[in-house]
């Protein structure tokens, strides 16, 4: 079994910029460590277990954020600056990252919604995206405001 664990830290390596600003006065550093206001937390996918050969392309069960973050920015916004993912086998010893010849993650995409949103999926006019996301699919999973939500 592998998870895809998600990442905002940066911690990998550093980033190169394919549009940077060459008039730029100052380089951009995209390693987040170098920022003092910058924080980052893990998320977990639930077990994913493939053979050789498959391929896994479907919306998976929400995974929930650590209650702790959550209630740090209710009712705030959180300006998420990076975004990693990996693909990992949980071992005794820690994470271990998924050879790319094992598991080769093409298309990844994570959806996070607020409380008064929900994730729907969408077909018809409220899908027409030209193809962009879905490669011509009739629907996909889009956000959408909750029509019932308790509001103080």
């Amino acid at each position: 079994q592998w998870y895809q664990r998600r990442v905002s830290s940066g911690i990998n390596a550093e980033y190169i910029i394919s549009n940077e600003n060459p008039a730029a006065s100052t380089k951009w550093s995209s390693l987040y460590s170098d920022y003092s206001d910058v924080e980052y937390f893990e998320v977990y996918s639930h077990p994913l277990s493939t053979k050789y050969g498959d391929v896994f392309w479907t919306m998976m069960d929400p995974v929930a954020l650590d209650k702790e973050l959550v209630q740090r920015f209710e009712g705030k916004t959180m300006a998420i600056v990076g975004y990693e993912t990996d693909q990992v086998m949980r071992t005794e010893s820690g994470d271990v990252s998924v050879p790319i010849t094992w598991a080769y993650n093409h298309h990844y995409c994570a959806y996070l919604v607020g409380s008064k949103s929900e994730m729907k999926l969408a077909s018809g006019q409220a899908a027409y995206d030209r193809g962009i996301n879905t490669h011509g699919a009739s629907s996909f999973y889009h956000s959408f405001i909750k029509e019932v939500f308790n509001d103080p």
